[in-house]
């Protein structure tokens, strides 16, 4: 099986205005990976939810292999994206955040292409030493239960951060906060999970909600690697 790498940043926008451009800028770069590079299997633009914060952008990116990453990076949609952006530093606040991670397990329903302004949440959690394993384990548990068991959540994965070795890292999509919340947060899995691999191993939990405003958060062909 090959390894799935997922790169997610944030990128923070000297101003609205700025953001705006920046969003520009990286739909361009995602309909390129749309119409040409098929193992670039996720190119999501973002913003949050929370409309307070007008400067950040999340970009989330997927890739079915190393291979499929290597030439993303090479192809010249990039490299036109990364020297607008080099000569064009004041469109940017402060320097991105930016994580690599492989799957751990995941799934995503062919109705994610289709869906109409899905609720998505991204989840940066950092346990104790040496835990991360048995967390990772309970993520698998409440992936395959959530496939089985909730067809509106169209996607569903959690990954192994590579620069930090105690994080997991989550991205979810539902087809609404209400079923995020109605049904997602309190079934079995979560609960279950919650009380194995919740407080009592966990250092820190950051989260946010996202909106989908450009590039695609699956293609055709639905993913599943559990």
């Amino acid at each position: 099986m090959m390894t799935v790498t997922v790169v997610i940043a944030q990128l923070i926008a000297a101003d609205k205005e700025s953001r705006k451009t920046i969003i520009g800028a990286l739909k361009k770069t995602g309909e390129h990976s749309r119409r040409r590079e098929p193992e670039v299997t996720r190119y999501a633009i973002c913003l949050p939810r929370d409309e307070s914060d007008e400067k950040s952008v999340w970009v989330i990116e997927e890739y079915a292999s190393q291979a499929g990453f290597d030439a993303h990076m090479g192809s010249q949609a990039v490299k036109d994206l990364i020297a607008f952006f080099g000569a064009n530093a004041t469109l940017f606040g402060g320097a991105p955040d930016i994580s690599t991670s492989e799957v751990n397990s995941t799934f995503t329903r062919p109705e994610t292409t289709k869906a109409d302004n899905p609720w998505i949440c991204y989840a940066s959690i950092e346990y104790k030493e040496g835990k991360r394993s048995e967390a990772l384990e309970g993520w698998k548990h409440v992936t395959a239960e959530t496939e089985k068991n909730e067809p509106e959540t169209l996607s569903y994965s959690n990954y192994k951060n590579r620069d930090h070795p105690e994080t997991v890292k989550t991205m979810e999509v539902y087809t609404s906060q209400q079923y995020f919340k109605d049904v997602h947060v309190p079934s079995k899995a979560v609960q279950g999970n919650l009380q194995k691999h919740g407080n009592d191993i966990r250092v820190s939990l950051k989260h946010v909600s996202l909106k989908l405003i450009g590039g695609y958060l699956a293609k055709e062909k639905s993913m599943s690697n559990l």
